[in-house]
């Protein structure tokens, strides 16, 4: 089998959302392009199942695609959506995960509030030691958890974590405040995308320079890995899916019988006239799926 190139940050590279109205951009950018074929990775997390059709190269990285990897600064604008487009995408993959039905969404408030984020991480930090000390003692491993500290009129957490403790013992280890636990639901949630989005909305950034937005539990969190297929869909495939967007959705799931269409996105580069796919789909078998092992 030939060696096929496609180890590239394409997300960086197709940074333009393409819109149903750009017809005339479409006439121009979709265009033969000789050595190049379309890499599709699957992400499979929880009953959630990502597809990420992107250009492979059969000679070689292009040049423009090797300088702009290169290049020392972006714009401030256009690296902060980058980041964002990656911490959802790995949040959404933890969560859908390692968490269940039955699981926890939890609100904690500081009755004193922190003087700043670094104070607020270390409370928060010391609350997770204090319920992994309880956890020992019930012979549990260490709890698993996502959490976002954000700012509104206040610093507060919110947090998904694993049920091994009852809502009460883990309520009554914050002791620094208000908190409110509920109990993970798949109807209410759509299977935790609401809790995903929530998680990343958008607020006034307090972070400390160089951190996270959101953090979690270490060591015992699977973070599910792509799984690429290199002849799965041909080039002439992938332009007639973004010529013909409507139907995108049903012909994925002629691809993909087990997962029901959800969501599309189509990004392309205006230099080469190629495209990247994003598109979520959902098991039709979710009640079997997800169910903690």
């Amino acid at each position: 089998m030939k060696r096929v190139f496609d180890d590239y940050d394409y997300e960086r590279i197709y940074d333009k959302q393409l819109d149903l109205s750009t017809g005339e951009l479409l006439e121009e950018v979709v265009r033969p392009q000789r050595g190049v074929a379309y890499t599709t990775a699957t992400i499979k997390s929880g009953n959630q199942f990502e597809v990420e059709i992107y250009p492979s190269f059969r000679h070689q990285i292009p040049d423009m695609i090797r300088r702009h990897k290169e290049k020392k600064r972006e714009s401030r604008e256009c690296q902060k959506n980058l980041n964002d487009r990656h911490a959802k995408k790995k949040l959404f993959r933890l969560i859908h995960e390692n968490f269940y039905p039955g699981d926890y969404w939890c609100t904690f408030t500081f009755a004193d509030d922190p003087k700043d984020l670094e104070t607020a991480e270390k409370l928060c930090k010391n609350f997770f030691r204090r319920i992994n000390r309880v956890r020992k003692k019930k012979g549990l491993e260490n709890a698993k958890y996502v959490y976002i500290i954000e700012e509104s009129e206040r610093l507060h957490l919110h947090l998904v974590m694993d049920n091994g403790l009852s809502k009460q013992e883990v309520e009554s280890k914050w002791g620094l405040g208000f908190s409110h636990i509920q109990t993970l639901n798949y109807y209410k949630d759509e299977n935790f995308i609401g809790i995903c989005e929530y998680m990343m909305k958008e607020k006034k950034d307090i972070r400390l320079k160089g951190k996270k937005r959101w953090g979690s539990s270490k060591g015992n969190l699977v973070l599910p890995k792509p799984s690429k297929n290199r002849t799965k869909l041909s080039k002439k495939k992938v332009m007639d899916m973004v010529l013909n967007q409507d139907s995108i959705g049903e012909r994925l799931e002629r691809e993909y019988p087990n997962y029901n269409f959800k969501e599309v996105e189509i990004r392309y580069n205006d230099w080469n006239g190629l495209f990247y796919i994003y598109a979520r789909m959902q098991s039709k078998k979710w009640n079997r799926a997800f169910k903690r092992p």
